[in-house]
This record gives structure tokens, C-alpha cells and sequence, in this order.
């Protein structure tokens, strides 16, 4: 089983729709929210060690982990892949629902074929290597 974690800034019903949704492709993923796994309110600092130890994948809109110093060594030093949806200002919640539909299946083979650590963008258009 592998879980991946939705960052609390996608909501936590995102992240049950998706489950939902991909539940169906047998692949042993499950897909889960901040708020079940940890607590609302959690820091990067005290969740990434954590989860690194547990599951080690995660997807947030929240750029600034990969893009700050100390946030993107703890991706590293605890193996997470980390998925960064990355789309222009304006875009609202079903927008960003039919952006990570749209890339699921590519993601989920990321995710399978690939040991983490790594980090990966998602845009509108496709998902790349970062």
C-alpha cells in the first residue's frame, strides 16, 4: 500500500474525492489529507519527518517547500516525492480538481515506478521532473 498524503491547502475533501476516484485502478494507492493523518494547523518541519518515515509521497500547492532552503533538505533526508501543483493565480477549487484528473494516471505510474526522493510540477498542461 502506498499513501499518498494531500496537503491541507487542496482540502481534505480533495483528497477523499481523489481516493474515490482512483480506488477503482486496484493499485494500492490510497489517498489521504493532512487533517486525518496529522492535525490541521501542522507545520512542514513536523509532518515531513514523519510522513517520510510512513509513506513518503505527497501533493501540495505550497511551492514554497521545494523553494525554501531548510523545507526542501527535509524532502531530501526523508525520501518523500512530493508533487507541487503549480497553476496561474485565479484558478479555483474545480479548476484544480480537473487539473490533477486530467495527470492521475501519470502520476500514479510516477509513483510507481519511481524511488523517491524526487519532485515533481503539475501545470494545466503536463507534469515534469523538477
Amino acid at each position: 500500500m502506498i499513501k499518498v498524503l494531500v496537503d491541507e491547502n487542496l482540502s481534505k475533501y480533495f483528497a477523499e474525492g481523489l481516493d474515490k476516484l482512483q480506488y477503482p485502478l486496484n493499485n494500492s494507492i490510497e489517498v489521504t489529507s493532512i487533517e486525518k493523518e496529522f492535525y490541521k494547523g501542522i507545520k512542514d518541519e513536523e509532518w515531513i519527518p514523519d510522513w517520510g518515515k510512513k509513506a513518503g509521497v505527497f501533493i501540495s500547492q505550497d511551492i514554497r517547500i521545494y523553494s525554501t532552503k531548510q523545507q526542501s533538505a527535509l524532502l531530501t533526508k526523508y525520501n518523500i516525492g512530493a508533487f507541487f501543483l503549480k497553476l496561474p493565480k485565479g484558478y479555483k477549487y474545480w479548476d484544480k480538481t480537473q487539473v490533477m484528473i486530467k495527470h492521475w494516471l501519470e502520476i500514479v505510474k510516477i509513483i510507481e515506478n519511481n524511488k523517491t526522493p524526487y519532485v515533481y510540477f503539475i501545470s494545466a498542461k503536463r507534469v515534469t521532473k523538477g
